[in-house]
């Protein structure tokens, strides 16, 4: 096999599995309440539930679609739980939808967590049009890559998942006519930080 025929297959693969994860509408699901966002962490999971307990307003998210983008990843999977926890304490009846590229990784990350019945995985990338046809009420885009050796070996790679990914991000939240969307960017966008004062915004 050639190269340019094994990365030609790796596409046709990418959107048969895309193909097979394209979610179908759910009217609803039941809970497993007895199932914890991270047992495993009880301090992870005592900061989740201070984070569902405070009173950041939750009102306008009960009953929604939420996708979260690079759920594996630090920022986006700690977003998972939070929104789940909120769930389970606000009985808020939120449907997850985790975008991720390995299930394996996410169920490693997750666990019995992805059984509980309000997270759905969507498997794709970023990269290539996404198949959703859930309904989507928010967006939360936190997929990126953060490596960085893959920044400096592959910058092509990371430049695309940067600006194709949050292009074709952009596409369904026109598609799905979202209520919202939040882009995470990084930290590097406030350049050097010298050590004093309190980083801002501005």
């Amino acid at each position: 096999k050639t190269g340019r025929g094994s990365k030609f297959e790796k596409i046709l693969l990418r959107r048969e599995i895309q193909d097979q994860n394209c979610i179908a509408e759910k009217e609803g699901y039941e809970m497993d309440q007895q199932i914890l966002e991270s047992a495993a962490d009880k301090y992870l999971q005592e900061d989740l539930e201070n984070i569902a307990d405070s009173n950041i307003p939750m009102e306008e998210l009960k009953g929604s679609s939420i996708l979260v983008t690079g759920a594996t990843g630090l920022v986006g999977s700690q977003m998972v739980r939070a929104l789940a926890c909120i769930n389970r304490k606000k009985n808020a009846g939120m449907k997850i939808l985790a975008l991720v590229r390995s299930p394996e990784k996410a169920r490693g990350i997750f666990g019995d967590l992805l059984d509980r019945g309000d997270i759905t995985l969507i498997v794709a990338d970023l990269k290539d049009p996404l198949c959703v046809q859930e309904n989507v009420d928010y967006i939360i885009h936190g997929a990126a890559v953060t490596t960085s050796r893959v920044m400096v070996s592959k910058p092509v790679e990371t430049i695309r998942t940067a600006i194709d990914g949050t292009g074709n991000m952009l596409e369904l939240a026109l598609t799905k006519k979202v209520k919202g969307m939040v882009y995470l960017s990084s930290m590097e966008v406030y350049g050097t930080w010298d050590g004093s004062g309190v980083v801002t915004e501005d």
